[in-house]
């Protein structure tokens, strides 16, 4: 399954949660708008982030900690919230009463409070009734388009930090000078290629100008800016000139 978050919006949600990944579990366009294909796959999962979408273009949903089931009961919880999009930004709705946060419905998907439902009534809608558990504006969550054209529901997982690098570094005085004479001393293969060139290629903001001035201040002993680095709509290096090494 493919999640139809941007690369943006899935990294904006992650940044409001910590160090964590989404896995994607229901997709009603796949597994169908309904209830019962909810709860079939999101049910005892947690936390969970809730995502619908609409023709309109709106993207917004829901994060709660608490596992989905079919208890039929509210569910307390303090941190959940709701959220929408407004281009790449993301707007939160903190929940307004932690005791109602969530509710466990058979025939719905993702029920916030009595505030945001998606999938409810086991169709393709959203139910909206902000004020009492979540206050937020209509217009501004889904711009009052309340006919879902994807609900997707994420698992949260926590990405622990590595205990160690992916590789061992040796940092020697020694070492280094290897590393560099290495580099200096070494010569093509084929005698009739008399240097070896390196170009660089990638997109605007990929660090080709960043990685040339990390090399050249290296064997140069002291921090240079030789190639103007940083961002804006076009390239900063315009022109390129070969030097020997």
């Amino acid at each position: 399954m493919n999640s139809k978050l941007t690369s943006s919006q899935y990294q904006t949600i992650c940044s409001q949660l910590g160090r964590v990944k989404l896995q994607l579990l229901y997709k009603a366009s796949i597994h169908g708008f309904s209830g019962a294909a909810f709860h079939q796959r999101c049910d005892f999962h947690s936390p969970t982030v809730s995502v619908g979408y609409n023709a309109s273009g709106f993207v917004f949903g829901g994060y709660t900690k608490q596992p989905f089931s079919l208890s039929g009961q509210y569910a307390h919880d303090d941190r959940a919230f709701l959220f929408t999009f407004s281009g790449e930004k993301l707007i939160k709705y903190p929940v307004a009463t932690p005791g109602n946060a969530v509710r466990m419905i058979a025939n719905a998907g993702p029920y916030f409070g009595e505030a945001l439902v998606l999938v409810n009534g086991s169709k393709a809608v959203v139910h909206s009734n902000p004020g009492q558990y979540y206050n937020f504006p209509a217009a501004e969550m889904h711009g009052n388009d309340l006919n879902l054209t994807e609900c997707e529901v994420y698992q949260v997982e926590e990405t622990p930090e590595f205990e160690k690098p992916w590789r061992p570094m040796i940092w020697e005085a020694e070492t280094r000078t290897e590393m560099m004479n290495s580099i200096m001393l070494y010569r093509p293969l084929v005698n009739s290629v008399s240097q070896v060139r390196v170009l660089l290629i990638g997109p605007v903001g990929a660090g080709k100008s960043s990685f040339f001035n990390s090399i050249n201040s290296v064997f140069r002993g002291h921090v240079t800016g030789q190639a103007m680095a940083g961002s804006s709509t076009t390239s900063l290096t315009t022109q390129v000139s070969s030097s020997e090494g």
